[in-house]
């Protein structure tokens, strides 16, 4: 009976391990970079809607509004909270900011003094969200 050649089965499992890392790449880069824009921007705007409805719903601890006029006590309490209580409470994966405008797009100062409620990560016109 011959002896199998051992540099033929060396090489094909080169060629296995290379395939392998190959794909492996290959999904990695596309979970990665390739992950579609229109998805992450859907996934923005639930989690905006779901901030929305929790602030204005009737039986939520975390509304601000009453019969559509704003709750000043409650949306200062809401701003006491520190970020990361705020967003395990809104149960939300992205960053937010809570803003308050009036009818000609003037931001409302919140508690006199603060732009928003939310992630210092984002801006209102040039100043974090939480800063005052």
């Amino acid at each position: 009976m011959p002896q199998p050649n051992k540099k033929t089965q060396a090489w094909s499992m080169d060629i296995i391990l290379a395939v392998v890392i190959f794909i492996g790449a290959f999904f990695l880069y596309y979970t990665l970079v390739g992950s579609n824009p229109s998805s992450k921007a859907g996934a923005l705007k639930d989690d905006a809607t779901s901030i929305i409805k929790q602030v204005a719903n009737d039986g939520n601890s975390l509304r601000v509004l009453d019969s559509r006029e704003l709750n000043e006590s409650r949306l200062g309490e809401l701003k006491n909270l520190n970020y990361e209580q705020l967003k395990g409470m809104f149960r939300t994966e992205g960053d937010f900011c809570i803003y308050i405008e009036d009818d000609q797009g003037n931001i409302v100062l919140i508690n006199k003094s603060y732009r928003g409620i939310g992630s210092s990560n984002i801006n209102i016109s040039g100043i974090p969200c939480s800063q005052k």
